[in-house]
């Protein structure tokens, strides 16, 4: 009994560094998939918002990395609010500030937030997206 208690002893310590090895490698590998894969570039038009005609609109993007979904609403011509509906990023939750300066400047011209690029650019598409609809 003794010998097969030691034996199972021994056993344990082999399985759990097999385990932290399997981990490792498996980190490993979502680290270099991620560090390699690049979103997609998002070509964002500037448009006319007295075009788009009064109304509450949804528009989505996704880059790759970045998915968000956003409803925009147009009265009298102007950007009035931008609601953030979905926003699926890894760290990019400062990007959605840049929905402030969209509609300050009633513009999809509006610099990138600092750190949230990739976010930024998915917002700015998808309320690109909205206002298609509208025109």
């Amino acid at each position: 009994m003794k010998a097969s208690f030691k034996a199972r002893r021994g056993i344990l310590p082999k399985l759990l560094a097999g385990a932290g090895i399997v981990f490792a490698v498996l980190l490993g590998i979502i680290f270099i998939v991620m560090l390699t894969q690049k979103p997609e570039k998002m070509e964002i038009s500037n448009m006319d918002i007295s075009s788009v005609s009064d109304g509450t609109y949804v528009g989505r993007a996704d880059n790759g990395f970045v998915k968000a979904a956003v409803s925009v609403e147009v009265s009298d011509g102007k950007l009035k609010s931008i609601t953030i509906l979905e926003h699926d990023t890894l760290l990019g939750r400062p990007g959605e500030k840049i929905i402030d300066d969209i509609v300050e400047q009633q513009s999809l011209e509006v610099d990138a937030v600092s750190s949230a690029t990739y976010s930024s650019d998915t917002i700015r598409k998808a309320v690109e997206n909205a206002l298609i609809k509208g025109e």
